[in-house]
């Protein structure tokens, strides 16, 4: 694992190496440049480049576009004279690799870092022409930083161009469910223990269907889903021999290889650290140019529509526009798609049958406490479930002019009860980074600091569940527990050693700062209480979903004290079988809401995930840490989401005002994204 220590001794064996590789043997190179058409320098050596995002949710993350050179490729050169006594013909190759987000080269999971050399053609070193004793020449050549730079076939799958047309997939599908007798009886007997339509449920099975076809169709390089990662990229340039070249392990010259262990081998370990640096008619070169790559959401590209995720048949097209559809147009532009939550049946919510003001009007707790009363012991409540919408486009927004997205919880009317979740997704996955939003979430308490009930999230989401976007193998006796299975100790038998999901979490709402008195039995924390349902506090809560992974060495139950550069975090686990890690961070109310926008920062890195918030982005303050000593860290693609949610009251145990008897908002809930960067 990569440490301030183990970076510094590399880079003094990197300069080692610089200075003894340069002039080996009958070879001699030097004027290396990783990029001689981009002149964006904004710190000595430092060159920066902000992803081109047009049409990355097809192709991927490409670094350069075409926008940004003149034919979408960094051109590089070195020179090279013979000084040998015989005509030679050497043999090159350049390999690029991130930085900030990396395993140390030569140690468990180096092959996991994001390198790559050439991304099409010719794979493995390139030859210059036959050289005379004495002569030099000056090589040029180009290259780009690409997604599944190694190629792999796991990432191969369909042509998004063949979904696009989906009304009519859908038809075709569903009709075809008709024709099966034995899916159709499956399906009558779905729908009568769903207690819905057979026609709704026909659809549903036609969505599935279709999806299951378009994750196992293998036919093109899918690039987007292993993206290049943000931050510095270092770059390597190897000018062998033909005396040296069959000594190369052929998985370091075609980096789509692997070794005989099934392993891919990176490059920069070998040629750096490990055989490659003894190599004696071979010339490494470390280029003193590094590239650092940001990426800033296009928050005015548009809201796209997928038919695919929507999990209903009952919806209506009625809100459709020009910057919020499903149309091919959006389809490759669009940063950011509207986020369907997926309806927890397991959750039925009673709610009081009154609709008020409970966002800019004075809801008092004397309201509160007199519904309470009025309802808590009658069946006049309303039965349902917090819902998504019917109508796309209608609750989130896409404004151009302010580069902003609106997300709106709408109002309830009378006869027309309802707690509708809000949300979008981006449409580009990544893999590690520091996530920074600028958000103006709605206010959450009364100014007689009653909760309104919504929970604002910005949160990271593992970005498919299929076998291409799984996580590292949880190596303990237990292992993942599935998402799917129960919060008890019946789950722990069904723990699982490979898993997609993964999921890292700001969430936003008014719940007591301390947890049960039974998380401290065992904890080296103190246990006190709070006067939650009377201050003006609300909890910015810290999550990562490691779903039960006791690989750990400190794997943690109950609420536990951990100390990080001298600050002290209280982290809590319900249980064994609990699959996530939190923390809950008492801030004032008015501090966050009170302000037109508040920053808030994930920093995911290969060992550790820090979250901090702040009122400026030059102002954040760290407010937890956990590392891969206590929570197992995801490792595989994931996306950004924002979210404002009606959570359930079972999951907030210690929440001094309950879901079911806050009534229904009598006006629009009304939150705002105006920034999000990715570094």
């Amino acid at each position: 694992m990569s440490c301030f220590f183990q970076v510094f001794r590399s880079i003094i064996i990197v300069l080692i190496l610089l200075l003894s590789s340069c002039n080996n043997n009958g070879i001699k190179v030097n004027g290396f440049d990783p990029f001689t058409n981009y002149q964006n320098n904004i710190q000595d050596t430092i060159y920066h480049l902000k992803t081109d995002l047009t049409d990355a949710v097809f192709n991927g993350i490409e670094i350069p576009t075409k926008k940004q050179t003149s034919n979408g490729y960094f051109t590089f050169k070195f020179k090279v004279e013979n000084t040998s006594s015989e005509i030679k013909k050497y043999y090159y190759k350049i390999f690029y690799q991130n930085q900030d987000y990396k395993f140390t080269d030569t140690l468990n999971y180096a092959d996991e870092n994001f390198y790559g050399s050439w991304s099409d053609g010719l794979y493995t070193f390139k030859p210059t022409k036959f050289l005379f004793p004495g002569e030099e020449i000056i090589v040029m050549d180009s290259f780009k930083i690409v997604g599944n730079p190694r190629n792999e076939k796991k990432y191969f799958g369909a042509n998004p161009e063949k979904y696009l047309n989906i009304d009519e997939n859908i038809i075709n599908k569903m009709n075809y469910i008709k024709t099966i007798p034995e899916w159709l009886e499956k399906i009558k007997e779905k729908a009568h223990k769903e207690n819905t339509t057979i026609d709704e449920q026909i659809y549903l099975n036609a969505i599935w269907a279709i999806n299951y076809e378009k994750n196992n169709d293998k036919s093109l390089n899918n690039r987007w889903k292993r993206n290049p990662r943000m931050g510095n990229y270092e770059f390597m340039l190897v000018v062998t021999s033909s005396e040296d070249i069959g000594k190369i392990p052929m998985e370091i010259r075609d980096l789509q290889l692997t070794n005989k262990s099934g392993k891919y081998a990176n490059p920069f370990g070998y040629f750096l650290l490990k055989e490659g640096k003894d190599l004696k008619s071979t010339a490494v070169l470390i280029s003193e140019k590094k590239l650092n790559i940001s990426t800033k959401m296009d928050l005015s590209s548009g809201i796209y529509i997928d038919r695919l995720g929507i999990n209903k048949s009952n919806f209506s097209m009625d809100s459709i526009n020009t910057n919020c559809n499903s149309s091919k147009e959006l389809y490759h532009k669009a940063n950011f798609q509207q986020y369907f939550h997926n309806i927890d049946k397991d959750y039925t919510v009673y709610n009081v049958p009154e609709i008020k003001d409970v966002v800019g009007g004075n809801f008092t707790k004397a309201e509160y406490n007199e519904l309470k009363t009025k309802y808590e012991k009658t069946d006049n409540r309303v039965k349902m479930f917090v819902n998504t919408t019917d109508c796309p486009c209608t609750t989130v927004k896409a404004n151009k002019e302010k580069n902003s997205i609106t997300l709106i919880n709408p109002a309830s009317q009378p006869g027309n009860y309802k707690k509708e979740q809000v949300g979008v997704s981006s449409r580009i996955g990544f893999t590690y980074g520091k996530f920074r939003a600028k958000i103006k979430f709605p206010k959450l308490l009364s100014k007689d600091n009653v909760w309104n009930g919504i929970t604002n999230a910005f949160w990271l989401l593992f970005q498919s569940e299929n076998e291409w976007n799984k996580r590292r193998d949880c190596n303990a006796e237990i292992a993942y527990i599935p998402k799917s299975e129960p919060n008890n100790s019946e789950a722990l038998k069904h723990s699982v050693k490979s898993t997609h999901y993964s999921e890292i979490d700001f969430e936003i709402l008014k719940e007591s700062q301390y947890w049960p008195k039974t998380s401290y039995k065992k904890s080296n924390a103190i246990y006190k209480t709070d006067d939650a349902a009377n201050n003006d506090d609300i909890m910015v809560t810290c999550t990562n979903w490691d779903m039960a992974c006791h690989e750990p060495k400190e794997f943690n139950i109950g609420a536990k004290e951990v100390s990080f550069d001298n600050q002290t975090y209280l982290l809590h686990r319900w249980d064994h079988f609990y699959k996530a890690l939190s923390t809950k961070i008492p801030k004032n109310h008015n501090e966050i809401f009170g302000a037109p926008y508040y920053y808030f920062e994930i920093e995911w890195l290969p060992g550790k995930i820090i979250w901090k918030i702040g009122p400026e982005k030059d102002k954040l303050k760290t407010i937890c840490v956990m590392d891969e000593t206590m929570t197992s860290i995801p490792n595989n693609q994931m996306i950004i989401l924002f979210t404002q949610e009606w959570h359930n009251e079972e999951w907030w145990p210690t929440a001094p005002y309950k879901q079911n008897f806050i009534p229904f908002p009598k006006k629009d809930i009304i939150g705002e994204i105006l920034e999000i960067t990715i570094e």
